[in-house]
């Protein structure tokens, strides 16, 4: 069994947000005075998880830059290693997940005879 996800603790109940998969695109990370990358796996409204260049405590506050002026706070809900679980702190917009996925995101597609 693999660590929870963003929200998934039973104090927050079934997860709200779909997650879409990333294929580690970096991005940029502030936390206690220092700047590092996440590199995501999955990112939803609700929240992301990926690999961090620094070790984050669960229960710290970063500030996630997503793109040019968009800057999410989030909540380190849990820590496996150097793998990451956040929660933003305020849903982002449906359009900006549907954006950064086109740009960064991974590209499902199925083999023949699949």
């Amino acid at each position: 069994m693999g660590p929870p996800e963003p929200g998934a603790g039973s104090s927050d109940g079934p997860r709200v947000f779909p997650r879409v998969p990333f294929l580690g695109y970096p991005f940029e990370v502030r936390a206690r005075g220092m700047t590092c990358a996440i590199r995501l796996r999955n990112l939803s409204c609700g929240g992301a998880s990926g690999l961090c260049d620094e070790p984050l405590d669960v229960g710290s506050f970063v500030i996630l830059r997503l793109e040019a002026g968009c800057f999410m706070e989030a909540e380190v809900r849990w820590v496996d290693r150097m793998n990451v679980g956040l929660k933003f702190t305020r849903p982002l917009a449906p359009a900006v997940v549907r954006r950064l996925h086109e740009a960064h995101g991974m590209l499902l597609t199925t083999r023949a005879g699949r």
